[in-house]
């Protein structure tokens, strides 16, 4: 299930990059649009990156054997999967595309939204009361971050934390493949095929 969902993310990823290929936005690079999403998406690739880092402090290593209910956990249920989201809308406003932050918003929806509710019910079995006292408490997807709570510590598998950095500090790279993707359709290189919103 897992792997036919990453397959599926993927496929629907690539074929929108494929569209930032070809595409540019319809605004002028003098309006005041350009700049806003180039910055708001670069912020929000950025908090994305940071945000799944922290999920993995917490995380790393207990994933279905603790319960984690402090740090990230203790405002929402889903973090990783938040920041996630917050990582692909991101793109999209890289590529200074409100059409393809939605479409990308909207992959987010498509291909995980099954695999929450799956993760859930798994952890309902595993944990029990625990974990419906924890559903009661905490939100599924949207953040309360006045919920948060931290401890004065935390351990973590170090293997498992440091594969997640890697993976994290590769996600702002985006900025950069969209902005070379701007500059080569500006200089001519990649063909403008279609103008997007």
């Amino acid at each position: 299930m897992q792997r036919r969902r990453l397959r599926l993310t993927q496929i629907l990823t690539v074929a929108l990059i494929a569209l930032a290929f070809v595409s540019h936005h319809s605004f002028s690079e003098q309006s005041f649009m350009d700049p806003l999403y180039e910055t708001l998406g670069y912020v929000l690739l950025l908090v994305a990156a940071m945000g799944r880092v922290w999920c993995s402090a917490y995380i790393a290593g207990k994933k279905s054997r603790e319960l984690v209910r402090v740090g990230p956990y203790s405002i929402v249920r889903n973090p990783l999967y938040f920041f996630t989201f917050l990582g692909l809308v991101g793109a999209g406003l890289a590529f200074e595309s409100m059409t393809l932050a939605v479409g990308f918003g909207a992959i987010f929806f498509l291909t995980h939204w099954s695999t929450i509710l799956g993760e859930e019910r798994k952890l309902a079995g595993i944990f029990g009361e625990e974990f419906e006292t924890y559903v009661a408490e905490v939100p599924r997807f949207v953040p309360h971050p006045w919920k948060l709570s931290q401890p004065d510590s935390v351990s973590f598998s170090p293997r498992v934390f440091s594969r997640a950095v890697l993976e994290c500090s590769l996600v702002p790279c985006v900025w950069l493949l969209a902005n070379a993707i701007e500059w080569s359709h500006e200089n001519g290189i990649l063909p403008v095929l279609v103008r997007l919103p």
